[in-house]
């Protein structure tokens, strides 16, 4: 076929054929116009493979074909311009167009091949050959296109070498696109400039190959005579709206990528933002679908997949804290997109990687400026390290207070025998030293259990035992527990009763705590020989109780912090009052718990005002009797030399059930007691005839009353107490006046009738060699003590010998002794743990009481005992 077009040249060169020169001007032109020309191509490569989007990719893509083709066809028709025959020339139009409409058609097919960066070199090499031979046809059809007095053939293997430059330039110019955009944009300049230069040669190389492959011979007729254009003007004319083509291509391009930049700062200026934050943020678009996400989801999760794109749930999975997996439609972050605002909910994420982490979220909606919704987005705050760190505190605390309370309350006991006179009596300066040293083991003892306090507070572990109480009866025991530390300071305590009995919803002994903080701060911060006052006032369904000072007032400085653990107004080394600066946070965190609130009011130079507000029960409190356990109609001495408070006493045990004999002094109680038995003396410290510490000292030394249980009742119970030492071990109680109804009658129940045939037998259970000493030195004598130190030992001897007491420490070198309570419960020993541990509720149901070996004193473990023992006799524990 091609040797029927007669396009090739075949033997020599004919004779007549036509040589033509080139114009150096338009050769550069030309040269200039294919280096522009690739560098568009260049630029709009770079372009598509940045651009995201589907459709502004079309638009990149057919403007580019059109500059870049433009470009190469200027090109080529500018170099056929610049070869100069002796002849006039014309161009056919529909061959002109048609080598344009080639040139940008080949120009789409290249930018088509380099949309993105991922092709093999199969594929490029294809690409090559075919945009090649489209150059090649491009070029050969526009020499068709020459309207001229000639006949134009080709030189076969100059013909064929036109075109493998072609295809050759094509492949250079493929594999120079994919380089010149990697790196930074002053090396993509670079290279690409570099790039445009050697592919400007290699076009031109192409074109000028083919024009010196074509062979011009005179036609055998001249046709009619031509009025052409000058080649020069026409030339520049292409030149200048290609230029112009270019130029435009290349402004928009440019400023495209400037506006790309500037996006591209922001973008990555808000990433590095979130990336930097240690929070995990992710953002989803209104379909759920997450479009942002930062690089600590990465880090702190191990997760290194694609997340962009994903629902939420094929990432992760949220789960509550007991470990129940949330719906999907129930996550935060979905939410989050229905609108709700989600602050500080602690929860659980389990990834699909299988991890499991412990996070705060807070997310919301995502708004725009007319307050439609976006999406949504919520932070993930990890808080697992914290938990871990909580849970290794809580050991460490838990640890080492057991480890400080153990030989603490070894030494306090040790104290407490030797104050109490337990040895005999010591020197005034041996006393005093001693005093000195139980008052400071007291004061670290009150600290630590100051720190578990709040460290159970924290944890939420701590335990309330909401019940009914009147809270007038309350604030009275309140005052007189406190009552010692007034009397240390000069300072009295009054209580201004102004309302009827109040019934309270509350745990009686977490508010007593928090009322004899309040109390104990206000008398520490008043001067010596004033008053502090307590009161209620009630509020709506509200009662207020108010504690008023008469101090120098809270700083003004440091009322923000008042409520801070360890806050204290003066933090210095040589402040002048002492603490821990724990008890009012303590005080918050109780009160907090038990639905009210605390709060104060001060003002330097005149004092403070601490108060709480508590609800109010509607129900009246049931007015109960505590109950005498087996009375039997037992017969009570009561002497007191004041006639309205003796008949109130005597009135009071009568309606108990307990008969009474009544005296107002010491030589009538002597008559009594020689012709009556008597199952204890109720005892005024102050009588017309003798002081009552030197009658009990005689009653001690009388052989028929040396076993009488004694109550003290008197306005300096607590002088008395001090006063009498050792000889006050069979002193029941000490009871101030004014006299209380419950605790008269639970002192009552105290007392027992001793067995005289056989003591009682006791079980220690305790590691700790000298809490072994101290508690068989309380209890030598009023029981058989056998001590063991380990769960072992403990089951051996239980298997042997039977017990009327079992008393166990919690924390043992081989177990805990929580696992001997069911095996003692079957042989039904009563139990008293006595340990550093609390007690957990589900074992409270084997033992008849839980004492804390640091807030327990020797006469309370005495108590207990003999308070025990006397309701096995009364058949309690048959």
């Amino acid at each position: 076929m091609i040797r029927d077009l007669n396009w090739f040249q075949e033997g020599p060169l004919p004779a007549d054929t036509i040589y033509g020169s080139y114009d150096p001007k338009l050769v550069v032109l030309s040269y200039i116009i294919a280096v522009l020309a690739s560098y568009v191509a260049l630029d709009f490569a770079g372009r598509l493979r940045a651009e995201k989007n589907s459709r502004d990719k079309i638009y990149w893509l057919l403007g580019g074909a059109f500059a870049m083709g433009a470009g190469i066809w200027s090109m080529h028709f500018i170099g056929m311009l610049s070869f100069i025959m002796p002849m006039a020339m014309g161009y056919d139009v529909f061959w002109t167009v048609f080598s344009l409409l080639l040139a940008i058609a080949v120009s789409f097919f290249a930018l088509f091949i380099l949309r993105s960066d991922n092709h093999s070199v199969s594929n490029l090499i294809a690409g090559g050959i075919v945009i090649g031979l489209g150059i090649a046809s491009m070029h050969y059809a526009g020499m068709e296109g020459m309207r001229v007095h000639v006949q134009i053939h080709y030189i076969i293997t100059t013909f064929f070498l036109s075109i493998l430059i072609a295809i050759l330039a094509s492949e250079a110019a493929l594999w120079l696109a994919l380089e010149s955009n990697r790196g930074s944009s002053r090396k993509q300049f670079y290279t690409k400039m570099l790039s445009a230069l050697v592919m400007g040669i290699a076009i031109c190389g192409m074109h000028y190959t083919g024009m010196a492959a074509a062979v011009f011979t005179p036609l055998a007729a001249h046709g009619p005579h031509i009025e052409t254009v000058n080649q020069d003007l026409l030339a520049f004319f292409v030149a200048g709206i290609t230029g112009l083509i270019i130029s435009l291509a290349l402004m928009v391009s440019t400023y495209y990528k400037q506006m790309l930049k500037v996006v591209q700062n922001e973008r990555e200026f808000v990433d590095a933002i979130l990336n930097n934050l240690d929070d995990g943020i992710i953002a989803c678009n209104t379909s759920g679908i997450i479009t942002v996400y930062n690089k600590a989801l990465k880090k702190n999760y191990q997760h290194s997949s694609q997340v962009a794109g994903l629902k939420l749930s094929d990432y992760l999975h949220f789960e509550s804290l007991d470990n129940q997996r949330i719906n999907d439609n129930q996550s935060p972050l979905i939410r989050a997109l229905r609108g709700e605002k989600i602050h500080g909910m602690e929860l659980l994420i389990q990834f699909n990687n299988g991890e499991r982490r412990n996070v705060i979220v807070d997310g919301q909606a995502i708004k725009s400026t007319d307050d439609s919704t976006m999406g949504a987005v919520i932070a993930i705050h990890d808080i697992t390290d914290l938990k871990e760190t909580e849970k290794m505190k809580r050991e460490f605390v838990s640890v080492v207070s057991h480890e400080l309370r153990t030989p603490l309350t070894s030494i306090r006991g040790a104290l407490g025998l030797l104050l109490g006179g337990a040895v005999g009596s010591f020197s005034e300066k041996a006393q005093r030293l001693l005093d000195i040293a139980n008052k400071n083991c007291e004061r670290l003892l009150l600290l630590i259990n100051d720190i578990l306090d709040m460290e159970k507070i924290q944890a939420g572990k701590m335990d309330f035992k909401i019940t009914k109480i009147n809270l007038s009866n309350l604030i009275m025991d309140s005052i007189q527990a406190i009552k010692m530390y007034g009397e240390k300071y000069n300072v009295s305590v009054r209580f201004e009763k102004s309302l009827p009995d109040i019934v309270v919803q509350v745990d009686p002994d977490r508010l007593m705590q928090v009322i004899a903080n309040l109390l104990s701060n206000a008398i520490k911060f008043s001067p010596s020989g004033s008053e502090v006052t307590i009161s209620m006032k009630l509020q709506g369904n509200q009662v207020r109780v108010i504690i008023t000072d008469c101090g120098s007032g809270i700083p003004p400085e440091f009322q923000p912090r008042i409520f801070q653990q360890f806050s204290q107004a003066d933090s210095s080394s040589t402040r002048g009052k002492g603490g821990t600066g724990l008890g009012l946070s303590i005080s918050k965190a109780i009160i907090d718990k038990m639905g009210g609130h605390i709060n104060f009011t001060s003002q330097p130079g005149v004092g403070s005002q601490f108060y709480f507000d508590l609800n109010t029960s509607a129900e009246t409190q049931e007015q109960t009797t505590p109950q005498i356990i087996n009375p039997n109609r037992d017969r009570f001495l009561i002497c007191e030399d004041d006639p309205d408070q003796s008949k109130f006493l005597g009135l009071l045990m009568e309606s108990a059930g307990f008969a009474v004999d009544i005296v107002d002094s010491v030589a009538e109680a002597k008559k009594c007691l020689n012709t009556t038995k008597y199952k204890a003396i109720l005892l005024d410290l102050i009588l017309p005839d003798q002081d009552g510490i030197s009658f009990i000292r005689e009653l001690r030394n009388s052989e028929k009353t040396r076993e009488l249980p004694v109550i003290v009742l008197s306005v300096i119970a607590e002088t008395g107490h001090s006063i009498i030492n050792g000889d006050a071990i069979l002193v029941i109680d000490w009871l101030d006046k004014p006299i209380n109804f419950d605790k008269l009658l639970l002192s009552i129940g105290k007392i027992k009738e001793k067995n005289k045939d056989r003591v009682p037998l006791i079980l220690h259970v305790e590691d700790d060699i000298d809490m072994q000493k101290v508690v068989r030195t309380v209890l030598e004598t009023e029981a058989n003590l056998t001590s063991v130190s380990t769960l072992h030992e403990a089951k051996e001897v239980l298997e042997k010998q039977q017990f009327d007491l079992i008393i166990l420490d919690l924390l043992l070198p081989d177990g805990s002794g929580t696992q001997l309570l069911p095996v003692l419960a079957e042989k039904k020993f009563p139990v008293i743990v006595y340990s550093n541990t609390e007690l957990d509720q589900e074992y409270s149901k084997y033992v008849v009481d839980a004492l804390v070996k640091a807030k327990t004193t020797n006469d309370d473990l005495l108590n207990k005992i003999r308070h025990l023992f006397n309701e096995q006799e009364g058949g309690h524990y048959a």
